[in-house]
């Protein structure tokens, strides 16, 4: 079943980028510094970068990522944690972002950082889904299992290289080497 919904979705992100006009919009990813984080927005990064999106991706502190994707300096973060990590940035910042909503449920070593209940989000800035809808429609299906960030993290560990990491587990969960949503959980609704 969950190879099935990886097909189908794989389909849908083709479809939409043979629909497009060929041009293809330069996304700049935010991210934290912590090593899921890394993991998490390379495996973004992956995904995107398989369906001929131009992807940058830069370090930055939490209140940073929500300035930076306010001002339009970047497009999108998949490492924002909230509810309560991002509180403070929430009320101030996001009347031109939008929440994705969760992309996966967190890991256990994370409790430390992050308050106890807080999931990683995907932000994005509203003006993204009319620069460049195949980039937003990939971003909204991503989904991803603590396992999965975990898998990504040890491959670092051998590659010391987060995209090498990140794009060598990706071409793995497919056979077709190109998936755009990455879950064996509960999907988004």
């Amino acid at each position: 079943m969950a190879r099935l919904k990886i097909c189908l979705l794989s389909l849908a992100a083709l479809l939409l980028s043979a629909c497009g006009d060929g041009a293809s919009h330069q996304v700049t990813l935010l991210t934290g510094a912590a090593p899921s984080e890394l993991a998490r927005t390379h495996l973004a990064a992956a995904m995107l970068k398989q369906q001929g999106v131009k992807v940058t991706i830069e370090e930055a502190r939490l209140g940073q990522i929500w300035q930076r994707l306010w001002a339009g300096k970047a497009d999108a973060s998949v490492t924002v944690w909230l509810p309560q990590a991002s509180a403070p940035f929430v009320e101030r910042f996001f009347d031109r972002l939008d929440d994705l909503g969760p992309n996966d449920v967190g890991l256990s070593e994370e409790v430390e950082l992050v308050p106890l209940y807080d999931k990683p989000h995907t932000i994005v800035r509203r003006t993204l889904a009319e620069e460049s809808p195949q980039a937003m429609a990939i971003l909204n299906t991503m989904q991803w299992q603590p396992r999965d960030i975990e898998e990504i993290m040890q491959r670092w560990q051998l590659s010391q290289d987060w995209s090498v990491a990140a794009e060598t587990w990706l071409a793995e969960q497919s056979p077709s080497g190109k998936v755009t949503h990455v879950s064996s959980g509960s999907e988004k609704p």
